[in-house]
């Protein structure tokens, strides 16, 4: 009987893999723009959405979320940056997402079984981690980039292995510039963007706190060869959108505070 990792022909590799059931997620953000430039988003791939804080990190996540929803994708989520009662009124109607009764920060092993209890007992094959910097304890570790690159590692091979599309938000570094925001800015480590199929980075003019402007840029797409492409967005009933999207009636858009983002997560801390 062969083993797993037999070598073998690519013809009988193809064979095998042709034999058995794909499952098969594209799955849209619904905003045109960004879905024309990486083609949906498919499963296997890990998704780094960053920019400075209070730019609109979560904002966007919870907006993918809701046009998820729509499409039958339910979501698994680790709020860890935002308590969940937060979480929830950020959404104007809670739709059906699923997330664990409490956090345990500090534990890529525990985040891992959490994804694969909702994969085994809700199908859940998209997830959200809110934010990178909660899954390990870097006033313990003495080179927090080789620690990060460890678990983006662990982030990638089970998005691939076991089927996931995994969205994870990452904070930039400290004085980095709104102007010259790119992939180098995102904080600790360089391996965030050399493992992930794609960085997204949001930021807004803070200057203007009542803006409900802001600018997506698609630093890189792997599977779609996309490079610095910018979409405007807009943030109308809750959630943002593409600045070319029009609504029936000017009076009904939201004049809600445009981004929130609240580090007092309901979590429990592994001091072990």
């Amino acid at each position: 009987m062969k083993e797993n990792d037999t070598i073998v022909t690519s013809y009988e590799l193809e064979a095998e893999l042709n034999s058995k059931k794909e499952d098969v997620i594209n799955v849209l953000s619904n905003i045109p723009s960004l879905d024309k430039a990486v083609d949906g988003f498919r499963l296997g791939e890990l998704i780094v959405i960053s920019g400075p804080t209070k730019n609109g990190k979560t904002l966007l996540a919870q907006s993918f979320t809701i046009e998820f929803v729509k499409q039958n994708i339910f979501p698994l989520w680790f709020t860890y940056e935002v308590h969940p009662r937060q979480f929830f009124r950020a959404f104007p109607e809670l739709p059906l997402f699923y997330l664990p009764r409490r956090l345990k920060t500090n534990s890529t092993e525990w985040l891992l079984s959490k994804m694969q209890e909702g994969l085994k007992e809700y199908h859940t094959r998209v997830v959200f981690i809110d934010h990178l910097h909660y899954l390990f304890d870097i006033a313990r570790v003495r080179n927090p980039s080789i620690e990060i690159g460890t678990i983006i590692r662990q982030l990638k091979t089970i998005a691939i292995e076991k089927g996931y599309i995994i969205f994870l938000l990452c904070h930039t570094r400290k004085g980095a510039s709104d102007e010259k925001l790119s992939y180098e800015s995102i904080r600790d480590s360089s391996f965030v963007s050399q493992e992930s199929d794609c960085v997204l980075m949001i930021s807004r003019n803070i200057k203007n706190p009542e803006t409900r402007e802001a600018k997506l840029k698609i630093e890189f797409h792997r599977r779609t060869g996309i490079l610095n492409k910018v979409v405007s967005l807009i943030k109308i009933d809750c959630f943002l959108r593409e600045e070319s999207y029009k609504k029936k009636s000017d009076s009904v858009i939201s004049t809600d505070t445009m981004f929130v983002e609240n580090p007092d997560a309901f979590i429990e801390a592994d001091n072990g």
